[in-house]
């Protein structure tokens, strides 16, 4: 994971990874773009994009690890959120 930020933290997130200032990015958030393409705008999709597909394959392993989801309902949500 990047730099142990919180996966809520979007704003902290796309400035570690752009390295652009977190108000610039606040700022663009808030004017409707989402946070993947503030990511592409800075040229940076990429690695935004496997923090993301990592970070919730991280989050649904701990739910079928913790009985808390199956392994099938895991993978089908990955599949449909990976997808978008």
């Amino acid at each position: 994971m990047l730099c142990n930020i919180e996966s809520g933290n979007i704003t902290l997130l796309l400035s570690k990874i752009t390295g652009a200032e977190e108000t610039e990015i606040e700022r663009m958030l808030m004017n409707g773009v989402n946070p993947a393409e503030v990511a592409d705008y800075y040229g940076k999709y990429d690695e935004f994009n496997a923090f993301f597909k990592t970070n919730i394959m991280s989050k649904l392993k701990t739910l079928v690890d913790n009985n808390e989801m199956s392994a099938s309902d895991a993978n089908s949500f990955y599949k449909r959120v990976v997808n978008y």
